[in-house]
């Protein structure tokens, strides 16, 4: 009884390897590549990309697709971070599964060079041009030296730190009290006497002075420290 029950299983367990051999599975591999394809073609980010598809469960069988695979995602465009990615069989034994991926994205950006004190001015000796990750950054970072040269920065940063605009600000030019120049220019002349700010002021920015002369208050704009300008 017992040699008949051994190979009535054996027989079962050889037809069964037997009929998953005729029948075929879809390759783990063959997912992979349409994912892959389909994320190149959809992609549209700046600077450099790296993908990373997360590896299905083992134990996963689909049957074999007789048509090619269709790659599809449920949102309007493919975004840094994790995305998920369907992928379906639409002929025979129809299937559809979701693949996760984790894209990581590249941009040569601005970072400081040297540590820098709170409310010290940027200048170029500070900054240096690196290639970072910023799939996780807020969209603030800066590419270019001239947005940050010159700003104030509103807090101690270290060396290596990505600049952000978040700590930057425009330098304050004149601070209240401080003795001005106003340099008012017209088409055919030019004037100028002596003002005392009564607000700090950065570059372009509108404040109020006080004519030494006759004690008259006016609005200027902060065109470099000492100097502002009235032109109407």
């Amino acid at each position: 009884m017992i040699k008949n029950t051994l190979l009535f299983l054996t027989v079962n367990f050889i037809f069964l390897v037997t009929a998953q051999a005729d029948q075929g599975w879809q390759s783990h591999q063959s997912i992979a590549e349409v994912v892959n394809a389909y994320i190149a073609q959809n992609i549209n980010l700046p600077g450099e990309y790296e993908v990373n598809l997360m590896p299905l469960d083992s134990r996963l069988r689909l049957p074999q697709c007789i048509d090619p695979l269709e790659a599809y995602t449920t949102g309007d465009r493919i975004k840094a971070g994790r995305a998920t990615i369907g992928v379906r069989c639409n002929t025979g034994k129809k299937w559809s599964i979701f693949t996760s991926a984790i894209i990581k994205t590249y941009q040569m950006i601005v970072v400081l060079a040297h540590p820098v004190q709170r409310g010290e001015i940027i200048t170029r000796q500070h900054l240096a041009i690196e290639k970072r990750e910023v799939s996780n950054l807020r969209e603030d970072f800066v590419t270019e030296f001239e947005l940050v040269e010159n700003k104030q920065v509103t807090r101690q940063l270290n060396s290596g730190t990505i600049l952000s605009l978040r700590n930057l600000v425009e330098p304050k030019l004149i601070k209240r009290g401080d003795k001005v120049v106003i340099s008012t220019t017209k088409s055919n002349f030019s004037i100028k006497m002596g003002g005392i700010a009564m607000m700090d002021g950065t570059k372009g920015q509108r404040i109020r002075i006080k004519n030494q002369n006759s004690g008259r208050l006016i609005n200027a704009t902060v065109i470099k420290p000492g100097l502002v300008s009235v032109n109407d």
